[in-house]
């Protein structure tokens, strides 16, 4: 059984099960999260004002993980906005999946082909890029799923695009942590893959990407581990040497559908209700101390289930956190998107 076919047969029998026990909460719609394709936030210049001498490592950075994983059904979609609309939303690192297949690149979540090739993916930043020189774009590339036809590496494809005439002057060659001046209108490649020796290599950076889920009740355990993430990114806001890139996955899979994990809801819609995890006040008064309490009735209070993209806005705005570091998820809202560009302000 394929992996991604078992986390649908699992990720719904947990969600029914929590559907059926414990009843949806009220509709709830929170700008850190959105399903829709449309682009609700204008961010597509925000690296411009920034100081040229900045390390690039001290900026607060939104990406998405899987960024064009959009077909194969809840199970597999981690995006509703397309590739430029996430570029002009402010989106910044792009995590892209790569299939070995006739000695070219197509794009992949699992065995779910996204109907998209390197080519298109290059050509979208390639073109906001020259739209917008005073931007850079982080491209984690890795390889997805089995080889198919093919005799060349994953390396050897890579370099047939990026020495490609269109392309090869947008990729940033360095390997160490650049400053803003040195990448404006380049792609930094984040390179999850051996065989050369530019970019920055992705297993040096500091990542949090616990992203298998169980179950639904594993989400307060990931929201934890994000927590843990954004404090010691904020920590590093002031260190007088070139801090290290922290990277923190809000996102996560397995026992739970891709959408629940980021925003706490009982389907996929934008404003739709959230799960309740089962349990009420006063009597589970301490658990989940960070998931909210609603429905409450003489005194009794629901603890339903909330997105790690609703616990990460609120978390930075709430804690007045000055650096988030690069944080990656699954349908993000632009409020969310919003508040992490917003931390930059301090530096200019």
């Amino acid at each position: 059984m394929s992996g991604i076919f078992a986390r649908l047969l699992t990720a719904c029998a947990f969600t029914l099960g929590i559907s059926l026990a414990a009843g949806d909460a009220y509709s709830h719609n929170h700008p850190a999260y959105s399903h829709d394709a449309q682009v609700k936030t204008n961010q597509a210049d925000w690296m411009r004002a920034l100081p040229d001498h900045l390390p690039l490592s001290r900026l607060s950075i939104p990406g998405t993980h899987d960024t064009m994983s959009f077909y194969g059904g809840d199970a597999v979609q981690t995006q509703s906005m397309s590739l430029p609309q996430q570029l002009q939303s402010g989106v910044r690192m792009l995590d892209i999946r790569c299939r070995r297949i006739d000695n070219k690149f197509a794009i992949h979540h699992g065995f779910v082909y996204q109907h998209a090739n390197y080519d298109d993916v290059l050509q979208a930043v390639t073109r906001f890029l020259a739209e917008h020189p005073g931007e850079t774009v982080l491209m984690r590339v890795k390889e997805e799923y089995e080889a198919a036809n093919t005799t060349m590496s994953f390396a050897q494809i890579f370099n047939t695009y990026a020495n490609d005439a269109r392309y090869s002057q947008y990729f940033w060659r360095g390997a160490n942590i650049p400053t803003l001046r040195e990448v404006r209108g380049k792609i930094v490649l984040l390179r999850d893959f051996s065989g050369i020796d530019w970019g920055l290599h992705y297993g040096s950076l500091n990542a949090q990407d616990a992203y298998h889920l169980r179950t639904n009740w594993d989400l307060y355990s990931k929201w934890e581990k994000i927590k843990a993430q954004l404090e010691s990114a904020n920590a590093e806001r002031n260190s007088t040497t070139v801090p290290p890139f922290f990277l923190n996955y809000l996102s996560g899979s397995g026992g739970s559908f891709p959408y629940f994990v980021v925003s706490g809801h009982s389907s996929p819609g934008t404003s739709a209700p959230r799960l309740a995890t089962g349990l009420t006040t006063p009597g589970w008064k301490n658990s989940y101390p960070d998931f909210p309490r609603v429905s409450c009735f003489i005194g009794i209070c629901t603890i339903a289930f909330e997105g790690s993209n609703v616990l990460t806005q609120e978390y930075i705005e709430r804690k007045g956190l000055q650096h988030s570091g690069i944080v990656i998820t699954d349908f993000p809202g632009p409020g969310l998107l919003d508040t992490i560009i917003r931390l930059n302000q301090r530096l200019r």
